[in-house]
């Protein structure tokens, strides 16, 4: 019956997580950073698997999973957004991005006349099959680099860069810096890879499987609904 409930608890986590995986990435980036701190998210992950005491894990250690945890959240929500604006160089086909991030969402180009263009995402093995055209129209993300390409031949030209920004790690003192909602999530992830280090695989599916249905019922609350088609 033991092995039974834990395949059970298994089979929901790997449901509920090819759910998140399937439907997109959730935009949440008009929620208020949390201002909860670590030692606060730890207390309570400590809590969860009655802990107190350390004797599972170290504080040390669950500090390490909550900045991992940040890590996955953002990567599954992309809940940190942010852009940056580049100036274009004639004949340069990459540019840096300064900030940390996890992925690139969109890259728009302003032309010298002040439109703005979406560009289309490319691939560096296709940098110079589109040589007859007059204004960038491709990029792609390679090594932290931005490449614009067909590159231009003409200054006063810029583009925008829209990214998921990478949390930065931080201290116990710190506070979280995902968006408060959060919160509660961030938790169920800590107290997961406390249980297994312990080796206790049936909780932290249990727990990996709150912590994944946490994410889709905030994509949930988030997502607006189709409106009735107005006449």
């Amino acid at each position: 019956m033991n092995r039974l409930r834990k395949f059970v608890v298994l089979y929901w986590f790997l449901i509920i997580a090819a759910a998140v995986i399937r439907g997109e990435m959730l935009n949440a980036a008009t929620q208020q950073t949390s201002s909860t701190t670590a030692a606060t998210i730890i207390d309570r992950a400590e809590s969860i698997v009655n802990d107190s005491d350390n004797d599972l894990s170290s504080s040390a250690e669950l500090l390490v999973w909550l900045n991992d945890g940040m890590i996955d959240i953002v990567a599954r929500t992309h809940c940190l957004e942010a852009t940056e604006s580049i100036d274009l160089a004639t004949s340069t086909l990459e540019y840096s991005v300064t900030s940390t991030y996890v992925t690139v969402k969109a890259v728009l180009y302003k032309d010298s006349a002040g439109t703005f263009w979406a560009l289309k995402k490319g691939s560096p093995s296709s940098v110079g099959q589109n040589t007859a055209a007059d204004a960038p129209m491709y990029w792609y993300d390679w090594g932290g680099k931005i490449g614009i390409y067909p590159t231009i031949t003409r200054t006063t030209e810029t583009i925008t860069v829209y990214y998921i920004t990478r949390p930065t790690a931080i201290a116990s003192s710190g506070t979280v810096t995902t968006p408060a909602l959060y919160d509660t999530a961030l938790t169920y992830y800590v107290a997961a890879h406390a249980f297994l280090k312990d080796r206790q695989t049936g909780r932290y599916a249990q727990l990996m499987g709150l912590y994944l249905q946490e994410l889709a019922r905030i994509r949930g609350d988030l997502t607006e609904q189709p409106q009735g088609v107005v006449e």
